[in-house]
């Protein structure tokens, strides 16, 4: 017969051939089984009989993915046995002096059992095995108490769990775990677990998990090439960081499907999210393209705030949304296939959302929205109210068109203050991965005053009014077609030309051009507390920039307006204008006899400024580029005349001084 069926024993007696265990090893073919079973059987006759121990060498084994070496078996006469593995390979994990004790131990010419055994390397678990020589059939199963999962880990090939998971690296597990199969694979795995104080992290910093106590129940049976599992996790308490997610415990789901080599198969799955609700789901992973294929959700009654702040805005970009809060409860019934969502219904109950920054707010929202891909659809959107930039906005319901990516509304009006924001031809449509929309709008006259106050700006008196043709998003940036005008201090505001960058993002970026005509210099310096004014101006801001909304770049001219008016200004007037411009005229007013006098006439107003780099060069009426600068050019008795002596000032400077004038803090000192 060939030596290459047999590994080498060895008996205190004396040393000869025997094939017994290489067929459990590594499979052999069934001829080498049925000669390891006749020979077995004249060996163990003499040694039940003789012999007090058996001790067999077995030779190195090497197959795909696995490897060993110094095999040694011994068989002592009281039915235990002691094996021992010099180096074992698995995969890419090696171990060096693998001892594996068993109880009760039993060899024959039909099988080969294990029971009770243990691991020198893993205190805390037990193991038993059983392989039949007939049909290549075996079973293993292990029960752990309190079995470190790091000295578990170490066990275990380091890219064995899926995609390369982090493994254990603090607290134990406790349970069983059975795996079964034949000469072919493996045919049936069970696993029952109990997580104490589990805990991983990788080298990226990336996933990580700490105190995580639980339970895993997992059973899987192969029939051919497809798999059919159930499983179970009850996540109580702990927490897990999962870029971009951290959750913490309360979380359950239990699923069941298939598996093979090409797809995961999610027939049915019960996922109960703490403070939020349960969803139901079934879905069809790709494993080849490493995509989702298929799913369809269904979750009822869910709480919004929770399900938003913990499941959605860890993967929304910075910007408005993701600073927002989200209230209510929602039905959702979603259905997706083909790379692409198919179907959406959602039941919005007492629903809002509400920006950190209160740039905007939608209160109260109820509907009930049936959108889906293939066919048109209608929905009816009510809301209670909301704000924008602080002010309040009124109820409303609105009729939206939907067809597959595309929604629309005719004519739409919102209430705000005093006055109405009627909004036509509306359109929101996806193209390509970008969200766009255009509208057309009318502000009917709003109360300034109101608005001023419930923006948190100072008081204003006068109107709001505009009227836009077209208002369109390209997923990038807002432009506005058109003339906004706007009725404040009893003259006008027109801005032309705006167009706001990345709007929702961190940093906007706001361009265009201001044109003001004839304000009311009455109204304006007693509304920003900066002394009395009497007469009118106009002002220019052209190449206007805002980042983030802070200026960055404009070139801004303020001068008397034409015509014939009263043209007064206070001491206190004179003092803030001076304590922006430089404090010459300030010192020339306490020196001189103009001290005696409350207010004083004057001819013309001119002040300009040209922002670049953060500085200010600034201008008068008299224009020049160089030396001082006239701010306000006397006439009339009595007549003051203010100079500007620094024509670039830092434009934090500057605002830091035009705050304090504002606030009052600058006072008249009158010698």
């Amino acid at each position: 017969m060939s030596r290459s069926c047999f590994p080498q024993y060895s008996v205190f007696t004396g040393t000869a051939p025997i094939s017994s265990l290489e067929r459990f090893i590594n499979h052999s073919r069934k001829y080498c089984v049925r000669l390891v079973r006749r020979t077995l059987l004249v060996l163990l006759l003499p040694f039940t009989a003789n012999a007090t121990e058996l001790s067999l060498s077995i030779a190195d084994v090497v197959a795909p993915d696995f490897s060993a070496r110094g095999i040694t078996l011994l068989l002592p006469a009281s039915g235990s046995a002691d094996l021992r593995i010099t180096e074992l390979h698995v995969q890419r994990r090696s171990l060096l002096d693998v001892r594996i004790h068993c109880a009760a131990f039993a060899l024959s010419t039909a099988s080969v059992s294990c029971h009770g055994g243990s691991l020198a390397q893993l205190p805390g678990m037990l193991v038993q095995f059983d392989y039949r020589f007939d049909t290549a059939s075996w079973q293993v199963s292990a029960q752990l108490r309190n079995v470190p999962g790091k000295q578990l880990a170490s066990l275990l090939p380091p890219d064995m769990p899926p995609a390369n998971l982090p493994l254990p690296g603090q607290g134990a597990l406790t349970g069983t775990l059975r795996v079964s199969g034949n000469a072919s694979a493996v045919d049936a795995f069970d696993a029952d677990m109990q997580l104490t104080d589990i805990g991983f992290s990788d080298a990226s910093g990336l996933h990580a998990a700490e105190k995580l106590h639980g339970t895993v129940k997992l059973a899987a049976t192969r029939k051919a090439a497809l798999w059919a599992w159930q499983g179970h996790i009850a996540w109580q308490s702990g927490e897990i960081f999962w870029q971009p997610l951290y959750l913490r415990g309360g979380h359950r789901i239990s699923a069941s499907g298939s598996l093979d080599g090409a797809s995961l198969k999610v027939e049915q799955a019960v996922v109960d999210l703490p403070e939020t609700g349960r969803v139901q789901f079934s879905a069809l992973w790709d494993m080849k393209q490493g995509a989702l294929a298929e799913c369809a959700a269904h979750g009822s009654d869910l709480a919004l705030e929770k399900l938003f702040t913990d499941y959605a805005k860890p993967f929304l970009d910075k910007g408005a949304l993701a600073e927002s809060h989200v209230y209510g409860h929602a039905d959702a019934d979603w259905q997706y296939r083909n790379g692409a969502t198919q179907s959406l219904r959602l039941v919005l109950r007492d629903a809002g959302i509400a920006d950190e920054g209160q740039r905007f707010a939608l209160l109260g929202v109820n509907s009930e929205i049936d959108w889906q891909a293939d066919a048109p659809r209608s929905a009816s959107i009510a809301f209670a109210g909301g704000a924008l930039l602080g002010v309040p906005l009124g109820a409303g319901q609105w009729a939206v068109q939907m067809r597959s990516m595309d929604f629309s509304v005719a004519q739409a009006a919102l209430p705000i203050l005093d006055g109405k924001l009627e909004l036509r031809d509306f359109r929101l449509h996806r193209e390509g991965a970008a969200w766009q929309w255009q509208f057309g709008a009318s502000l009917s006259r709003v109360s300034m005053e109101q608005f001023s106050q419930a923006a948190g700006w100072p008081k204003m008196l006068g109107s709001l009014a505009w009227r836009i043709p077209k208002v369109s998003y390209d997923g990038n940036e807002i432009n506005i077609d058109g003339a906004l005008l706007f009725n404040v201090f009893d003259g006008t505001v027109v801005a032309t030309q705006l167009k706001l960058v990345n709007p929702f993002g961190r940093a906007p970026r706001l361009s265009g051009n201001l044109n003001m005509r004839e304000l009311d210099l009455d109204l304006l310096t007693h509304t920003f507390s900066f002394g009395n004014m009497q007469g009118r101006i106009d002002a220019d801001v052209n190449n206007l920039e805002l980042q983030d909304w802070q200026p960055a770049r404009f070139d801004a001219r303020i001068f008397s307006s034409a015509g014939n008016y009263p043209r007064k200004i206070s001491q206190k007037a004179v003092q803030n204008i001076s304590a922006l411009g430089g404090a010459g005229a300030v010192a020339a007013i306490q020196r001189s006899y103009l001290r005696f006098f409350e207010n004083f006439g004057y001819e013309r107003i001119g002040w300009s400024c040209v922002l670049r780099s953060s500085v200010c060069t600034m201008g008068g009426v008299d224009g020049g580029d160089s030396g001082a600068y006239t701010i306000i050019k006397g006439g009339g008795i009595p007549a003051i005349t203010v100079m500007g002596y620094n024509r670039n000032v830092s434009w934090n400077e500057l605002i830091t001084r035009l705050k304090r004038v504002t606030q009052g803090n600058m006072q008249a000192i009158v010698k």
